[in-house]
């Protein structure tokens, strides 16, 4: 049977922590390796996502891999919802791996299937795997220890918000959420009081940012013009955080809210370098686990 990573619960608490520390313990993210040698990925992308498709294609390929890549633009995605059942196991015959992008996944069941290839979400509406744990693994790199740390979600929604919420769930930090009043936090509220972690909503990002060690800067759309100013990290909204807190974009730059291009462009602040080598490693370490059948050998 192959081994799947669509959401943080589904590959649960023991994996996600191996991941991360694997990530954190390589040597150096760009190292190239033949383990995926003669296999082959195929990225069905349903939206399109320039910096997600680099960063999954730069790890297969890295490890010596093929990958084809299908975009929004075609006709699969009608085809795989009207025939999934039908077409994945199809899919066996052609390639070794398959990445989802923009498909909300709650709703697949690979297992079902008894697909013979893994099936790794590499970003949906509800639920972002790899974003999570790479950001939880750069925060361990700078922080040492999660117990006392507090982040700060900024902007609308997105499948990294959904994994950061359930890693709440293994690892020790504080979640503190702000979102645009047109957002219905409903659901996530329920799931924050299902875990019962250290989840908190507050309504304005001053109050979010108020003495978090980390800002995750989430997606600003549905966002309007006059609300625009009141949702961009400035200079004097980041100094409402712990000093030396770090930015972290959880969101495309194209998609997330605004943010200075002081704090950008400061390497005492900015993470996005940092966030983007950890999701290099950490892709990399999920095919490790995908491929290979016994844990312990990971």
């Amino acid at each position: 049977m192959a081994r799947h990573i669509l959401t943080l619960k589904g590959l649960g608490e023991k994996a996600s922590w191996l991941l991360v520390q694997q990530a954190m313990g390589m040597p150096e993210a760009k190292t190239r390796t033949n383990f995926m040698t003669d296999r082959v990925a195929v990225l069905l992308f349903a939206e399109n996502s320039l910096p997600e498709r680099l960063c999954v294609s730069a790890a297969v390929r890295q490890m010596g891999g093929s990958v084809v890549y299908e975009g929004g633009r075609t006709v699969w995605r009608k085809e795989l919802a009207a025939f999934r059942e039908q077409l994945m196991p199809i899919f066996s015959y052609f390639v070794d791996c398959l990445y989802t992008y923009g498909l909300a996944v709650s709703t697949w069941e690979p297992g079902r299937l008894a697909l013979r290839f893994p099936v790794i979400n590499a970003g949906s509406p509800d639920a972002h795997p790899a974003h999570a744990l790479a950001d939880i693994a750069c925060m361990l790199r700078n922080s040492r220890d999660l117990r006392g740390v507090t982040c700060a979600w900024l902007g609308c929604l997105n499948g990294t918000l959904h994994s950061l919420i359930a890693a709440t769930a293994w690892f020790p930090f504080a979640l503190r959420v702000a979102l645009p009043e047109h957002v219905d936090a409903a659901p996530l509220k329920a799931e924050a009081a299902r875990l019962g972690t250290n989840i908190t909503f507050v309504d304005t990002p001053d109050e979010a940012v108020k003495g978090a060690d980390y800002l995750l800067v989430g997606c600003r759309g549905g966002i309007t013009a006059e609300e625009y100013e009141d949702w961009s990290v400035s200079e004097e909204l980041l100094a409402k955080a712990k000093p030396h807190a770090k930015v972290m974009l959880s969101a495309a730059p194209a998609d997330a809210i605004m943010v200075g291009s002081n704090i950008l462009r400061s390497n005492k602040t900015s993470m996005l370098a940092q966030q983007s080598e950890y999701r290099l490693r950490v892709h990399k370490r999920m095919l490790h686990w995908a491929f290979l059948d016994n844990e312990d050998d990971i």
